[in-house]
């Protein structure tokens, strides 16, 4: 059984970078949307301080350098977006192909469906990172300490798991929409504004803080940033209710997907 969910997680995944070879300027837009983030951070960061660092910065976040903490936001969203993307994206595309149903028929789980997606998404994730950290270093100076990074991992993984509980919430409810380019596209705007990967989120008003804190990006963010900067038992307070907030997601968003499914298999709706 493992064996075969194995297989077809792998043949899913080879799909997806088919597709997306056949798109040669996905890959050049991917690359240039980071130097633009960073680049505009960068000149945020300068305009409204009249230099890099910003002791105002650090009092509300630990840095000063406002480069280095764009750097981690953008880092941390575009991981979480990897997750959204593949779930909601891997049902949308089918969709528009008309070929959901026959997806959805084929004889393996739907989880090995969805991570097959993702998988694609999550090791394109990693090769831009791979290219943006050194070339930040280079021409953004950015200060990388490796060992400091590192100590983030775990927690990112943490936020993962909520991040995946999301994005299978949010590609149940698509398969309920008759257009879904527009959910999504003010989905992703949200997430956006409130992951916390331009500005500290406590700038928020009240009612967007709490918004922002009940979903998986910007805790995510605050933890990791906490952990680079201070180490694990600074951030404990934070990684404890991250482990909560994603624990919870995982569940209902597994849970959620699983009852929207099935109302689309009894309803009729989409594809089926």
């Amino acid at each position: 059984m493992a064996a075969t969910e194995l297989r077809a997680l792998w043949g899913v995944a080879v799909k997806s970078w088919r597709i997306f070879l056949s798109y040669k300027l996905w890959f050049v837009s991917d690359i240039a949307l980071g130097f633009f983030f960073v680049g505009q951070a960068l000149l945020i960061g300068i305009g409204l301080t009249g230099e890099r660092n910003s002791e105002a910065l650090r009092e509300l976040t630990g840095y000063s350098d406002y480069v280095t903490f764009a750097v981690l936001g953008f880092m941390v969203l575009g991981f979480g977006l990897t997750f959204l993307s593949g779930f909601v994206w891997s049902v949308v595309d089918e969709l528009y192909a008309g070929t959901l149903e026959y997806s959805f028929a084929a004889p393996m789980r739907r989880i090995t469906f969805f991570l097959g997606n993702v998988l694609t998404r999550l090791l394109l994730s990693f090769a831009y990172m791979a290219v943006y950290v050194p070339l930040f270093v280079l021409l953004f100076g950015l200060n990388f300490d490796i060992v400091a990074f590192s100590r983030a991992i775990p927690v990112l993984l943490i936020g993962a798991v909520g991040m995946v509980g999301m994005g299978m919430a949010t590609a149940g409810i698509v398969l309920y929409l008759r257009d879904p380019g527009p959910f999504i596209s003010i989905l992703e705007m949200l997430v956006f504004a409130l992951s916390g990967a331009m500005y500290p989120i406590s700038v928020l008003p009240g009612g967007l803080q709490f918004l922002a804190r009940i979903l998986p990006y910007a805790p995510t963010t605050e933890a990791v940033r906490s952990v680079v900067a201070y180490g694990y038992g600074a951030a404990a307070g934070e990684i404890a209710y991250l482990l909560v907030l994603s624990t919870a997601y995982g569940l209902l968003g597994y849970l959620a997907y699983k009852w929207s499914e099935k109302q689309a298999k009894t309803v009729g709706l989409k594809a089926y």
